[in-house]
């Protein structure tokens, strides 16, 4: 039963040979999950809440996953494109409203007229909070027990623990810093 009310809360698109899986005890509303292409996988933890995040995965051996009690607030939106990439989000994060998480440009590149690939991985760590607005582009890592600022704009990685990250691009701006749910 908890199977069928996640299918029919949400509105998934998937191609034959990619895969969803689910802890079917998660909160999960009004979310958009797109897996096209083959072996692309969207792993979810146990005791996740996700409310209007939207999923895009498109290309082969593609990963989302997120860890456990983790919440996804509303218009969060992941996409990874290409061949071989992943987003992981670590445990028990939290992430606000309005997020992005681009581990692709959304569009092919061409350099001297042959496609590039500009495809990344995005790595999160464990206990992070992300606030209002902000955009992680690809090939980005972040360290467990960061707080990443409203408004942020990551264009590099930041893989010390515990560090505040504000500004466009990000900065670290603290550090020793520590946040609960």
């Amino acid at each position: 039963m908890k199977k069928i009310l996640f299918y029919l809360r949400n509105k998934i698109k998937i191609d034959k040979n990619n895969f969803i899986i689910n802890d079917w005890n998660n909160k999960i509303r009004n979310s958009k999950m797109t897996l096209r292409g083959e072996n692309n996988k969207i792993e979810i933890g146990r005791n996740v809440n996700l409310q209007k995040v939207s999923f895009e995965v498109r290309g082969k051996n593609n990963v989302i996953e997120i860890g456990e009690d983790t919440i996804l607030g509303e218009n969060t939106y992941l996409i990874v494109r290409g061949n071989n990439h992943k987003i992981k989000i670590g445990k028990n994060c939290m992430f606000s409203r309005n997020i992005k998480l681009m581990a692709s440009d959304g569009h092919k590149v061409y350099v001297n007229g042959q496609e590039e690939e500009m495809n990344g991985d995005i790595f999160i760590g464990d206990n992070v909070w992300i606030a209002d607005n902000v955009t992680i582009l690809k090939n980005i890592k972040i360290g467990n027990g960061s707080v990443i600022g409203i408004n942020t704009t990551v264009t590099k990685s930041f893989e010390d623990k515990n560090v505040l990250i504000v500004g466009n691009p990000g900065k670290i701006t603290k550090q020793n810093i520590s946040w609960k749910k």
